[in-house]
């Protein structure tokens, strides 16, 4: 991997890197509320990944209710020609650090239960089931006339803890809380 560069992006990276318009509109109205950060992956000054770390309750009484003041990563998104290439990673572990700086101690994510190969990569990272079974999320999309509309997504929803390191002793996992 040559340069990758992870940087808080702006309302004009929005409008010009996001080509989804339902994104385009969520980041949007949530950067210009102060609802949340942008992370932008750029490798080699190309424009390869993002996550929002959205910093708001959750709209979803569920999530709101059972984890309060639990961060969310949502948005999650590697170009398809860079996936496999350690960008998630990168980009997940700088959003970890940047909540775990600001004192949160554990960060949520949800993920469609067909996305294998992003539920892989979430527990390889350490994160973990929240409960079982699925939880009826929602989505905007950007209907004509730029009026949204909210649809209901499946997700399972998956939390790690932030600022720990695991060590393995002859006991099993020790786990410690990293100072800094």
């Amino acid at each position: 991997m040559g340069d990758l560069l992870i940087r808080t992006a702006s309302d004009d990276d929005v409008r010009t890197l996001v080509e989804d318009k339902d994104d385009r509109h969520y980041f949007l109205d949530h950067l210009g509320n102060g609802r949340g950060i942008l992370l932008f992956a750029f490798l080699n000054d190309v424009f390869v990944g993002r996550i929002f770390l959205r910093l708001e309750p959750a709209e979803e009484p569920e999530l709101r209710d059972g984890l309060p003041g639990v961060p969310l990563l949502q948005h999650f998104k590697v170009r398809q020609e860079h996936r496999g290439s350690g960008i998630g990673r990168r980009l997940l572990r700088d959003a970890e650090q940047r909540l775990s700086d600001q004192g949160h101690r554990r960060v949520a994510l949800a993920v469609h239960p067909e996305n294998k190969r992003a539920i892989k990569l979430y527990r390889r990272q350490r994160y973990r089931a929240w409960r079982k079974g699925v939880l009826t999320t929602y989505v905007e999309r950007v209907v004509d006339g730029g009026r949204t509309v909210r649809l209901e997504e499946p997700c399972l929803v998956f939390v790690k803890r932030l600022g720990v390191w695991a060590m393995m002793t002859p006991c099993g996992w020790s786990w410690r809380r990293r100072t800094h």
